[in-house]
C-alpha cells in the first residue's frame, strides 16, 4: 500500500532538503565517478589486496559491517548466494574497519557462518570506503558499475531483480541510505492564517527513520510540532497506544486481533523479502502543528484519531478468549526442593512472563500468582523444566484458557 499525500486540515507540503553535515569533505553521492587509486588489505581472496579496477566490467558490491552487527552477520549468507548465482555479473566485497587479525578469528569462530559455509571477500582495516560513503549505522551498502557509485542504499536490495536490472540498464533508482541528512521534519514554513495542520505521506525517502513521537516547538511559526517518520503502520499505534498508558506485557503478534484484509501492509513479517524494501512501500510519516501544548497521553489520543480518520482503520483495545500459560500459586510448598541457584535474578515475575513473550515459543503467559518477592531462575528448556523451578518458590504455571487483552486492527473501508 503506498500512500499518497492525505489531506486532514490542510493540504500542504514542501520539499525538505537534507544537509550534509558530519560526512567530511571526501564522500561520493550516487552519480559520482569512482576510481579506486590503491589496493586495498582482503581476506577470503587469491591475493592478500585487491585492486577494485579489475572489476570494472561487474557491478562492485560494497557491504559495510562490523562483527558486532547482528543482522549483518545474519545477511551474509544471502549476499555469498547471489554472488555465486551471478558471478559473472557482480563481485561482493565485505568491508570493515576492523583487523585482519579479528576478522579472521571471526571467520573461524562464528559458528553461524561455518554452519553456512560463508566465506566473502572482506576488505579489512578500512579507512578509505568510510570516508568515500560515511555512515553511522551498518549494514550499510554500496553499488559501483561502470566507474560511477549507482546506489548507497541497504543490503536488502541486493537481489538478483535489481541486480539484473542495474546490469541491464547501466543504472537503477533505489532508496538512499543517509545517515547525515539534516531532520527537517518539525518545519512547515510560514503560513499565514493556519490555526493547525495534519499531514500524512507514505514512506519520504529525504527523512530519517523517527519511531515513536518527536515533539518540539516549530522556531519559525510558533507552533509545536508532533511527527514520526517512515515507521509501519502497525509500529505507529503499538507507538501511541503506549504513550497512552504503559503496557502491562509485551504486544507481540499474539496480542493482534487482525480484522483485515491483508495484514502485510501494516506490518513487515519476517524473511519476507527485506524490511527496507517492505517500509519504502508501506511505510507512513505523520505530522501534527497546533499553537497549543497538549500532554502526551491526550496528544497521542488525538494521532489514533487522525490516523483511523485518514487510513481507514478503527485500532482499539478488545478481548479475546487465548490458549494461556498461568503462573499460580500452589496450595503447599515442598520444602524439599532446592531453589535454582546461578541462574538470573528477576525482581518480579513481570520479568519472567515478559521473557517468554518475547521469546516467541511460548503461548502468552498471564501471571495470577500475586508472588511479589524476587526471583531466580536457571537456563530452562520447556515448561515441564521450567515447573521444576518455579515450584521451588510455591509456584506452578498450568495451560489454560483465559480472556486476554488484544490490539484489535479493524478495516472500515
Amino acid at each position: 500500500m503506498k500512500l499518497k499525500l492525505i489531506f486532514i486540515i490542510l493540504l500542504f507540503a514542501n520539499k525538505l532538503f537534507g544537509q550534509q553535515k558530519g560526512k567530511g569533505n571526501e564522500y561520493l553521492n550516487v552519480g559520482d565517478r569512482f576510481e579506486a587509486n590503491s589496493s586495498f588489505p582482503v581476506l577470503n581472496y587469491s591475493s592478500t589486496k585487491v585492486d577494485l579496477n579489475k572489476f570494472k566490467d561487474k557491478i562492485i558490491v560494497l557491504d559495510f559491517f562490523d562483527t558486532y552487527c547482528v543482522s549483518c552477520i545474519e545477511g551474509m549468507p544471502k549476499l555469498q548466494e547471489i554472488q555465486q548465482q551471478m558471478q559473472g555479473k557482480i563481485q561482493v566485497f565485505m568491508v570493515t574497519w576492523q583487523s585482519k587479525e579479528v576478522i579472521e578469528k571471526f571467520y573461524r569462530n562464528n559458528e553461524f557462518l561455518k554452519e553456512k559455509k560463508v566465506k566473502l571477500p572482506t576488505i579489512v582495516s578500512d579507512t578509505k570506503f568510510k570516508k568515500l560513503f560515511p555512515h553511522q549505522g551498518v549494514p550499510h551498502t554500496v553499488l559501483i558499475y561502470k566507474g560511477k557509485v549507482q546506489a548507497i542504499t541497504y543490503p536488502d536490495y541486493i537481489k538478483s531483480k535489481f541486480i539484473t536490472e542495474l546490469w541491464e540498464n547501466g543504472k537503477i533508482n533505489l532508496p538512499v541510505k543517509d545517515d547525515y541528512k539534516a531532520d527537517n521534519s518539525n518545519s512547515l514554513g510560514e503560513v499565514d492564517g493556519v490555526k493547525g495542520t495534519v499531514l500524512l505521506t507514505g514512506y519520504q525517502q529525504d527523512l530519517q527513520e523517527k519511531g515513536g513521537l518527536t515533539i518540539s516547538l516549530d522556531s519559525v511559526s510558533g507552533m509545536y510540532t508532533s511527527y514520526f517518520n517512515n515507521v509501519g503502520i502497525l509500529r505507529a499505534y503499538i507507538a501511541m497506544y503506549s504513550y497512552m498508558a504503559k503496557p502491562q506485557f509485551l504486544i507481540n503478534e499474539q496480542r493482534i486481533q487482525w480484522k483485515v484484509a491483508d495484514k502485510s501492509k501494516y506490518e513487515y513479517k519476517e524473511n519476507s523479502g527485506g524490511q527496507n524494501i517492505w517500509l519504502n512501500e508501506h511505510g507512513i510519516c505523520y505530522k501534527r502543528m497546533n499553537y497549543k501544548k497538549v500532554e502526551l497521553p491526550e496528544l497521542a489520543k488525538a494521532v489514533v484519531q487522525d490516523l483511523n480518520s485518514l487510513l481507514g482503520l478503527k485500532v482499539y483495545w478488545g478481548k479475546e478468549a487465548k490458549d494461556c500459560l498461568v503462573i499460580r500459586k500452589l496450595d503447599k510448598i515442598d520444602t524439599t526442593l532446592a531453589k535454582p541457584t546461578n541462574g538470573q535474578v528477576m525482581e518480579s515475575l513481570s520479568v519472567l512472563t515478559f521473557l517468554m513473550d518475547y521469546s516467541g515459543e511460548y503461548p502468552i503467559v498471564v501471571d495470577e500468582s500475586g508472588y511479589t518477592s524476587p526471583i531466580e531462575i536457571s537456563t530452562y528448556k520447556g515448561v515441564d523444566e521450567l515447573n521444576k523451578q518455579l515450584n521451588s518458590y510455591g509456584l506452578e504455571i498450568v495451560k489454560a484458557k483465559r480472556e486476554v487483552d488484544v490490539l484489535v486492527v479493524e478495516e472500515t473501508i
